[in-house]
């Protein structure tokens, strides 16, 4: 059986802005409200995660993670409304993008 795979990378003047493993953290981060447990949760180090996080934001005209440093109470992380906007897009790109692929593996092992 041949299988065709896609991941969709979505760039904005020619730097990664939102991927298959971007998207992954900013779920995580609604999930656990922590870039440390996303990170984790992910099995990617806190850095690589952290360095994400800045290139979204840099790239977005609005920033999509909103990051509390540690203190007295401790950090925490979030995401923005226009993250979430941005994340809901993400999905319905993916989810048409995948019926399309369904399609053509269907016809390649007819």
């Amino acid at each position: 059986m041949i299988e065709v795979e896609c991941h969709i990378s979505i760039k904005k003047n020619g730097y990664s802005f939102l991927s298959t493993t971007k998207t992954e953290l900013l779920n995580e981060i609604m999930h656990c409200g922590s870039l440390s447990g996303a990170a984790k949760k992910l099995k990617i180090s806190y850095q690589h995660a952290w360095t994400m996080i800045v290139e979204m934001n840099r790239l977005a005209p609005s920033p999509l993670v909103i990051m509390q440093r540690g203190g007295i109470n401790g950090g925490g992380t979030e995401i923005s409304s226009y993250g979430r906007r941005i994340l809901k897009e993400y999905k319905l790109i993916e989810a048409q993008v995948n019926k399309l692929v369904d399609q053509i593996n269907v016809e390649m092992n007819l």
